[in-house]
């Protein structure tokens, strides 16, 4: 898929996570096989952009918004949004009624996030959006 200026995207790192991370970026410029993107702001990087040119292997486009579930259990395999970018973990416990306990795929890191800041795992296979995981019944309909 080739992506034009302006585009909203995601781009995998390997840096901070063994599993990786999906970090927000806008599409400065292309020729189809690299992409220089523009970083969404960082809390380090208070007036200074971050720019980067990377492979179109390691850019998707974002996956759409789907409802938040009331309906994670330990166990359940999700992304959360940690540090700036979407990072696979597993639910450890349910805490609190907005508050959960997981820990980040390939690391020992175990912390609290809101139920807003996890989403269902998705991946894009051939130009489309597949949910990967558990099903949730409360998922809007124009997203599948």
């Amino acid at each position: 898929m080739r992506f034009k200026k302006g585009t909203k995207v995601e781009v995998l790192s390997k840096k901070e996570v063994p599993s990786g991370s999906w970090h927000c970026a806008e599409i400065i410029s292309g020729n189809g096989h690299n992409y220089k993107v523009r970083y969404e702001a960082y809390s380090n990087a208070v007036d200074k952009t971050i720019v980067e040119m990377v492979s179109r292997k390691a850019v998707r486009p974002c996956p759409p918004a789907l409802v938040v579930s009331d309906n994670w259990v330990p166990g359940d395999v999700v992304e959360v949004f940690d540090n700036f970018s979407w990072k696979m973990a597993t639910i450890l416990a349910i805490l609190e009624k907005k508050y959960v306990l997981v820990r980040l795929l390939g690391s020992s890191l175990e912390f609290r996030v809101s139920k807003f800041d996890i989403r269902v795992r998705q991946s894009w296979q051939d130009n489309e959006w597949v949910v990967i995981g558990k099903v949730l019944p409360n998922l809007c309909s124009s997203c599948i």
